[in-house]
């Protein structure tokens, strides 16, 4: 056998450990802030909650920004307002659905050192966040129809 042919096991690292545990950590973080904060019912304006100020975005163009409503529609997928999340942002849902899976699985990956070219690599890796880019560009697609058509 030669040594093209052979698959060697990745080394297992503390910085692959650290970085799933970090990240995973973040991910839990966003989604337990999701569930304490009360979605808009504007549709947006949830991050105010946070202490955060309104959208400067919108605020110098008068056009919502790409995000304008993610938080929004986080809020609501983590009270179970899959509709209401839609229209706050069609990304969220998707968005939300990746993160909440990374927040889960972190603690698998952090316990088997788990290579991030592993999850890159997957087969279903890019059709998820094509779909979730797709959703993105459609929002803000549709927020700019609205707002100069």
């Amino acid at each position: 056998m030669t040594a093209s042919t052979i698959e060697l096991e990745p080394v297992r690292t503390w910085p692959t450990r650290l970085f799933w545990a970090f990240t995973g950590l973040v991910a839990g973080v966003v989604v337990a802030l999701s569930a304490w904060l009360n979605p808009s019912p504007q549709g947006f304006g949830t991050h105010q909650q946070l202490g955060l100020p309104p959208c400067t975005f919108e605020a110098m163009t008068t056009v919502p920004c790409p995000g304008c409503g993610l938080t929004t529609s986080f809020a609501h997928m983590a009270h179970g307002h899959l509709l209401q999340a839609f229209g706050a942002h069609l990304m969220g849902p998707f968005l939300f659905a990746i993160t909440l899976a990374y927040a889960v699985s972190a603690p698998w990956a952090v316990r088997r050192a788990l290579p991030l070219s592993t999850v890159i690599n997957h087969n279903a890796t890019a059709p998820a966040l094509m779909v979730t880019l797709g959703a993105g560009l459609i929002t803000f697609g549709l927020r700019l129809v609205h707002k100069f058509i």
